[in-house]
């Protein structure tokens, strides 16, 4: 299986190329960034249920930590405390931090899960500098015709990548 791989140092060069390559209707396998480029998620419409996932986990943990506030002070141990009640102010703060406690976790592990992430994984793909402050286009071979791939290269050229490259 091998790939395409243009390398770019310029977040706006990389966009061109993406335009272009989108134009194209080039078969991009993946682009590898050092950080977000929201506008690059929008051109190859790149969706996550990730969001809509941490809202279920911060509802859920909201209703947990309240229960499990709820259950300690109410009922398993109440205590009166100067005439308090026993819902008192400092629930606020602590549902808060055991939402957002729960919601992070819970979404970390989600991701993790998702993009079939471990500790000891082999990396699927390496490339030289893949870590550094390069960006990646990545195009299979396999689902390119010659006359594709003979476009494909030229945007890269045009749009002034760094380095193209067989891997």
């Amino acid at each position: 299986m091998s790939k395409l791989v243009a390398v770019y140092n310029d977040d706006r060069k990389l966009m061109q190329a993406a335009e272009q390559l989108k134009a194209a209707n080039a078969p991009v396998e993946e682009v590898i960034t050092p950080f977000v480029i929201e506008e690059l998620l929008e051109k190859f419409h790149v969706k996550s249920n990730i969001p809509l996932l941490a809202f279920f986990y911060g509802l859920f943990g909201v209703t947990s930590v309240f229960a499990a506030l709820y259950y300690t002070f109410v009922i398993s141990y109440p205590l009166n405390i100067g005439g308090k009640p026993n819902l008192s102010l400092t629930f606020p703060v602590l549902m808060f931090v055991g939402t957002v406690l729960t919601t992070v976790l819970t979404t970390v592990v989600t991701f993790f899960v998702q993009t079939k992430m471990y500790p000891g994984k082999n990396p699927e793909f390496a490339y030289p500098g893949i870590n550094d402050d390069k960006m990646l286009v990545l195009i299979d071979k396999a689902d390119l015709t010659p006359d594709v791939e003979t476009k494909v290269r030229q945007i890269f050229e045009t749009t002034g990548a760094e380095k193209i490259d067989e891997v």
